[in-house]
């Protein structure tokens, strides 16, 4: 017999933890929309972003809108600083919304250099390129092309019968070893003579042991002859003018004729009428006469004063202007090359590079030529392609052009060199920058869909899903701050639960009046400065053997006007042989007004090896004149000035020669062409936009059941204005003629869904282009960033205030201790400054005096977190049957899911039966209920404040589901 021993235990203590029920987590509460003014970005289009570098690689820097006369400084967008602030003090995703007048929002256009586009008919045309979005933020963008050849053996080439109906191009089927591919853009023959283009249509692979490895089918698109390659040149267009046509410049008469030097097969494109100085070389010119058709590209422009001014004048519709370049003759959609002549081919792709005035340079490499090519220039879309078609945000900058609409067969470098030759800048636009902005006016329209503007509360939501969803002819996205009920990935119910609108509270701006080109221009024709000082030996002879055979010539006084002609060698006595007068140099600067960064000065050539002195005055007689430049160059980049006016003058000396000063120019300088408003105007004039963009948010918060929105004041507010204007946007009443944005009795709860607050701040914020400055700002997108911090970090339900500010400096204006309290009162959450940082000490809505319990943010934040659950717990429920399986699961799902808050300490009672109750039993659903097909049930929740209940209903009806609040 055996005796099995029990292990011994080893000594201590052991304790079994029984595993704790799965949290169910929480929808998140921390994501924001915005909603502004950018420099770039679609416009209406909601945005998802998750930093600070993501959002200014989409949208750019902040936007500069005007001139503040008053405080001597730019305006500035208030958007890129809201989002900023929103990130640096605890947001990590937000959605913005660039706002902008969409029928006056334009992008600059781009002509290809050297690029020809072949339309659907195979026309040749300029090729253009658009900026990825509207604004003028691309003005100061340049654009260079470059050529890729691959060359490649043809073994055959024959013609494809035509179909019935044939294409405008001649087909032709080749045999190749090359792998090709469809889309491919294929060139034979010789760029000096005559060059044809085609498409790959299909590739085949051919059997083995055959001629070649691949049978390639192919449409011939364009071919072009070369003008003047051969010696001597030949131009077989007979007449001597006709019409040529620029891109971005329209029509004008125009002569067409080989250069002083075309020999190197150059042709010149003299233009019989003025061109303004805008027109720069790199793009092309079209010239025609009958059935022929050149196409020049504009490698130099010389400009010149038209003769026969009267008066002469430097004014761009005096001065005629030449092209020189390479020319190409048009020879239509035909191959043109005899077929057994063709052993070869290239395979062409485009390399562009386009650069800012920050010198940030992007470049797309191995660009397709056409539409079938898998890496084709029209796959570059446009911010608004791009993002609806639901491409997130990405930490890098997107290619800044993007193709245009239409249908182009294919592009043709017809023109592009293998390096990068000259850039091509935007062509030429009318209207200011702001216009073209979409910024202009100034007006609520700019915040609000047109069509929902005016749509109370109760119907707004039924209103949107119509225009979206339901009727004929739907429109997808929804504008203005109405464009936050499309944010997110869909589901059961937004994304985001707060909404900024920084930009609401500017004071407006306005054109300035332009000062009068054509007074400045008489101003200083008539006022035309003195002639430079004679050189001594324009009357004497330079040396000493012959002395002159008349006294010379007293010096004029120096007040007095010039004689015409004064300023000439006296050739009545006997003067040095060399003795002359230099030519002078015509001089040329912005046409249009300018800002205080820096403009361009250039001149003509007087003389080779000349030495140019350049003077500048604030007088239009130059008495005041300053010498600002003595080198040989032909340009001169003046640095930043104030505004003003100022007059510039040019001379040309070549040892102790000299020309007379050129005529004079005026260029005037302005900070902005548009001012902002003066604030004494504002409560008139400003004031009732802005209670209609802060009404209409309220609704639309209210209407949704999801949003809190976050309010700013205008900069100038005081705190007794403060105080009037919340005093003035709590109103509830019938709307009337002299408030007609008020919110109505029915519409009392949207006031809970906004907090206000003052004052504004100074930011010490990075601004978008990583240079450190003060921003004067609102505090909206500071509050937002506390907001989403708290209900990430600790709940929904907990308070925002008492949290430092990060990035804050200083406060303006300042407030006085002293008008706390009224502040306070009008429920504004005054941000103050303490020794921890600058911080909200109170976290009020805008909740009606009625309302009392829904006045703390964290209360309203606290109903919206459970109306989102309701909705995500509720709707498993949908399909039950109604019966008393159905109330107990109810009974059973909601408990657990509020005491999961309780846990979390959403909830001011010390019990679950003093923080919440359910229900769900017949005291709320009658039988009248369910024969209606109808079932409730009732959250009573107690918020940490008031120590009261307030209910939440959630309703059943078929396959309806509703979530409301009571009181």
């Amino acid at each position: 017999m055996s005796t099995v021993l029990a292990p011994r235990r080893l000594p201590g203590l052991r304790v079994d933890v029984a595993a704790q029920p799965a949290v169910e987590a929480l929808p998140r509460m921390d994501i924001a929309v915005f909603v502004g003014f950018a420099s770039t970005g679609p416009l209406h289009l909601p945005v998802a972003i998750e930093s600070a570098t993501q959002y200014a690689e989409v949208f750019g820097p902040d936007a500069p809108l005007a001139w503040d006369v008053g405080r001597g400084e730019r305006v500035y967008a208030h958007l890129g600083a809201a989002v900023r602030a929103f990130f640096s003090n605890g947001g990590r995703r937000c959605w913005v919304i660039r706002v902008a007048r969409i029928d006056a929002a334009v992008a600059n256009r781009f002509g290809i250099p050297g690029v020809l586009e072949v339309g659907p008919g195979y026309e040749a045309h300029a090729a253009m390129a658009g900026a990825r979005c509207e604004g003028s933020w691309s003005d100061t963008l340049r654009v260079w092309s470059a050529l890729s050849k691959q060359s490649i053996g043809v073994d055959t080439m024959t013609p494809i019968a035509s179909p019935a109906a044939p294409p405008p191009g001649e087909r032709y089927q080749l045999r190749t070893r090359a792998r090709l591919q469809p889309g491919d853009l294929l060139e034979f023959g010789d760029a000096e003579s005559i060059s044809a283009y085609a498409v790959v249509d299909a590739v085949s692979t051919v059997q083995s042991g055959a001629e070649g490895a691949y049978v390639v089918d192919l449409t011939v698109c364009a071919a072009f002859e070369r003008l003047g390659a051969g010696s001597p040149p030949s131009w077989p267009l007979p007449a001597p003018s006709a019409v040529a046509e620029v891109p971005g410049f329209g029509r004008v008469a125009a002569s067409f004729g080989p250069s002083p030097d075309a020999g190197r097969g150059t042709g010149r494109l003299k233009f019989d009428q003025p061109m303004p100085p805008t027109l720069a070389a790199g793009a092309w010119a079209r010239w025609w006469d009958g059935g022929e058709t050149v196409w020049l590209r504009m490698d130099s422009i010389e400009r010149r004063l038209a003769a026969g001014g009267s008066p002469p004048t430097s004014d761009v519709s005096t001065i005629d202007a030449s092209a020189d370049g390479p020319a190409w003759r048009d020879l239509g959609a035909s191959l043109q090359i005899p077929l057994e002549s063709i052993q070869q081919a290239s395979v062409l792709t485009l390399d562009l590079r386009v650069a800012d005035a920050a010198e940030r340079a992007f470049r797309l490499s191995g660009v397709g030529l056409t539409r079938q090519h898998p890496a084709a220039w029209w796959n570059q879309r446009t911010d608004a392609e791009h993002y609806k078609a639901g491409a997130r945000a990405s930490e890098g900058p997107r290619f800044p052009l993007a193709a245009e609409h239409g249908a182009p067969h294919a592009w043709i470098p017809l023109g592009v060199e293998p390096l990068f030759g000259a850039a091509a800048a935007p062509l030429p636009q009318q209207a200011s920058a702001l216009e073209r902005d979409g910024l202009a006016r100034f007006d609520r329209e700019l915040f609000l869909d047109p069509e929902l503007a005016a749509t109370g509360a109760g119907s707004l939501l039924e209103h949107a899903d119509n225009i979206r969803f339901l009727r004929a002819s739907p429109r997808e996205q929804l504008q203005g701050i109405h464009g936050a009920l499309s944010v997110g990935r869909g589901g059961l119910f937004n994304e985001a639960t707060l909404l900024v609108i920084p930009d609401a509270v500017h004071a407006g701006w306005e054109k300035r009046p332009a000062v009068a080109a054509d007074r400045l221009a008489a101003e200083v024709l008539t006022r035309a400065p003195k002639a430079p000082a004679r050189p001594a030996h324009w009357s004497r002879h330079r040396g000493a053997c012959v002395q002159p055979s008349v006294p010379p010539k007293e010096a004029e006084p120096a007040d007095a006007a010039p004689a015409v002609d004064a300023f000439e060698p006296d050739f009545g006595v006997f003067l040095d042989c060399r003795t002359r007068k230099l030519a002078a140099p015509t001089l040329f600067g912005p046409a249009a007004p300018v800002s205080s960064g820096g403009y361009r000065l250039h001149w003509t050539s007087s003389e080779p090896d000349a030495t140019y002195v350049l003077h500048e005055a604030r007088r239009a007689d130059f008495k005041d004149a300053r010498e600002v430049y003595r080198e040989r160059g032909l340009e001169y980049v003046v640095a930043l000035q104030r505004e003003g006016v100022y007059y510039y003058q040019v001379t040309a000396e070549l040892g102790d020669e000299r020309s007379e000063g050129s005529l004079p120019i005026a260029v005037i300088v302005r900070e902005d062409d548009w001012f902002a408003l003066p604030t004494n105007e504002f409560a008139d004039a400003g004031e009732p936009g802005l209670l209609a963009v802060h009404r209409a948010a309220l609704r639309l918060a209210a209407a949704s059941g999801e949003l809190l929105v976050v309010l700013a004041l205008p900069r100038h507010y005081r705190a007794a204005e403060a105080a009037r204007y919340a005093d003035r946007l709590r109103i509830v009443q019938a709307p009337s003629a002299s408030d007609p944005d008020a919110l109505s009795h029915g519409e009392r709860r949207a006031l809970s869904y906004g907090a206000l607050y003052h004052p504004w701040i100074a930011s010490g914020a990075r601004v978008s282009g990583g240079a450190d400055a003060i921003r004067i700002v609102p505090p909206d997108g500071f509050a937002a960033g506390v907001l989403a911090l708290r209900a990430s970090a600790r709940g929904a339900w907990i308070a925002p205030a008492n949290e430092t500010f990060k990035d804050a400096v200083a406060l303006t204006p300042p407030i006085q201790e002293a008008e706390w309290q009224a502040l306070q009162d009008a429920q504004i959450n005054i941000v103050r400054q303490d020794p921890r940082g600058f911080l909200a000490m109170s976290a009020d809505t805008l909740a009606h005096a009625e309302d009392v319990d829904l006045r703390p943010i964290n209360v309203r934040r606290l109903l919206i977190l459970l109306r989102r659950l309701a909705v995500r717990r509720g709707i498993s429920y949908v399909f039950e049957p109604n019966g008393p399986q159905l109330r107990r699961a109810v009974q059973r799902g909601f408990t657990l899911l509020l005491t999961d808050l309780f846990r979390r300490g959403a909830f001011a009672g010390p019990t679950v039966a003093e923080s919440f109750r359910v229900v769900a039993d017949d005291t709320i659903n009658t039988p009248r209920d369910n024969d209606a097909g109808r079932f409730i049930v009732e959250l009573r929740v107690a918020p940490s404040v008031p120590m009261r209940f307030l209910s939440i209903l959630l309703a059943q009806t078929g396959e309806r589901l509703t979530v409301a609040e009571e009181l």
